[in-house]
């Protein structure tokens, strides 16, 4: 089952085609590859799945289960319909290429603000200090305490996040997408800064989200050797526009790709 489609995505700025009639299929309970060198327009499709931005032309069509009180059902959203602030609520999540947390906050309240989406009261409830405030902020921080010992940091739960490594604060801002139980995770370049090490660390944990969660992974990443190891299809853009598609074999071995990377003639090793 499909659980993305791009159909057809356009995208100008200035004049410049950024994404050029762009169509791809994600399927469910996947890890799926978006990669292409310097420029060629991967994080502007992120941005438009997630709403950042609005295309010039196309569809974005989110099809995820959802619960309900007879059980699971699939909805159908096409994206472009709903706002920003509104994505997170249909099941869709993400991280960022440089790490956006609130650093004079814990780990544990930068991922708690994860699911803001699902937290219920309002203002008056706040204000007034009803019982379902204090309930619900027991569940919200039972859960982010589940999501800090799958990632292996719930002992740093109430230190500041700005005190912590690198390759730490990756975890936080993956742990902060987690939270919110999305069926889809974006995630935008999660190996970059990290060195071999924290990206063969990082590799098991993708693995392991999809395995453990049932969650579908899109991923954007720039080191070739994470995107062979892990990912089950790939699609491969260039200035906008799709060069190539298929399972990392098909595409390590695509001469239209090694010539997009490397220049006509050389190989890409991963």
């Amino acid at each position: 089952m499909k659980i993305l489609k791009v159909e057809n995505l356009s995208i100008s700025f200035g004049g410049l085609k950024a994404v050029d009639n762009l169509s791809f299929e994600v399927e469910e309970n996947s890890i799926f590859g978006l990669i292409g060198p310097n420029g060629a327009g991967k994080t502007t499709v992120f941005n438009c799945i997630s709403r950042f931005y609005t295309p010039d032309e196309g569809r974005i069509i989110f099809s995820p289960l959802t619960n309900t009180d007879d059980g699971e059902s699939r909805a159908e959203y096409n994206l472009l319909d709903y706002k920003v602030h509104e994505i997170i609520g249909k099941g869709l999540s993400r991280t960022f290429q440089n790490v956006l947390l609130v650093k004079h906050m814990t780990v544990l309240e930068n991922i708690m603000l994860g699911e803001h989406s699902t937290t219920k009261g309002g203002i008056l409830s706040q204000g007034f200090n009803l019982p379902i405030v204090c309930k619900e902020e027991k569940r919200i921080r039972e859960k982010a305490f589940e999501i800090m010992k799958f990632l292996g940091i719930d002992d740093i739960a109430y230190q500041l996040a700005a005190s912590q490594p690198y390759g730490v604060q990756k975890k936080i801002e993956l742990g902060r997408a987690l939270v919110s139980q999305p069926r889809l995770i974006i995630l935008d370049e999660p190996a970059a800064g990290m060195n071999h090490t924290e990206t063969e660390e990082l590799a098991e944990l993708i693995t392991k989200i999809k395995n453990e969660f049932g969650i579908t992974i899109l991923l954007v990443e720039h080191d070739m050797g994470l995107v062979m190891n892990i990912c089950e299809e790939i699609c491969v853009i260039n200035f906008g526009k799709k060069i190539a598609e298929g399972t990392p074999e098909e595409i390590r071995n695509n001469p239209v790709v090694q010539e997009a990377y490397l220049g006509k003639g050389e190989e890409l090793n991963a």
